[in-house]
């Protein structure tokens, strides 16, 4: 039975993502891909900065820092996903969230209501553990009192998700809305008959 469901943020909870921002500039370079994960996996535990890791994107891509920032840094809500939250999951599952993150940004993406949706936070950089780690998805499961084998975790990259399966979780590989909400209701419905 499933009792807690765990987020990702950027390209989830937030619109825009590395994935995007790789995907438009380093699609078809390989070397550049696997720079510019190492990058965001350095800045993910805390080893540089966020801004140092923006000047690197920066020079990789060609573009003017505050261009990569502009880039990076634009990072709408995902309204639908939370009233969803709000409205369905909340007031039935245990709700986690699951960052690699430089910092902590949740006060500046997130109002204070979509703050209380959350019963626990892990940021990578304040864990020093990083997606895909099993460790990183069994402190969270583990933050929210529930066992691994009981959580669905979200993801909008496939390698994160890899390494939720790997802990034992459930996953849903996030795409849009629509996609995400069935797949997950498919997995709790599948949850709630093995009752």
């Amino acid at each position: 039975m499933m009792k807690a469901i765990i987020f990702d943020c950027f390209g989830v909870l937030v619109q825009g993502s590395l994935e995007q921002f790789i995907d438009s500039h380093f699609a078809y370079d390989s070397k550049k891909i696997e720079q510019a994960h190492n990058l965001n996996d350095q800045c993910s535990l805390g080893l540089i900065s966020y801004e140092d890791q923006i000047i690197g994107f920066a020079e990789m891509a060609s573009l003017s820092v505050d261009a990569t920032h502009q880039e990076m840094d634009n990072n709408p809500r995902n309204e639908q996903l939370l009233k969803f939250i709000r409205t369905q999951l909340k007031p039935k599952y245990k709700i986690g969230f699951l960052s690699n993150a430089g910092a902590d940004w949740t006060s500046e993406l997130f109002d204070k209501n979509d703050l209380s949706l959350f019963d626990d936070f892990v940021l990578s950089y304040d864990v020093k553990l990083a997606k895909p780690d099993v460790r990183i998805y069994k402190l969270s499961a583990n933050k929210l009192n529930v066992d691994p084998r009981n959580c669905v975790f979200i993801d909008d990259i496939e390698r994160y998700c890899i390494g939720a399966r790997d802990a034992g979780m459930q996953t849903v590989k996030y795409k849009n809305f629509y996609q995400m909400k069935k797949d997950l209701e498919s997995i709790l419905e599948m949850g709630d008959s093995d009752k």
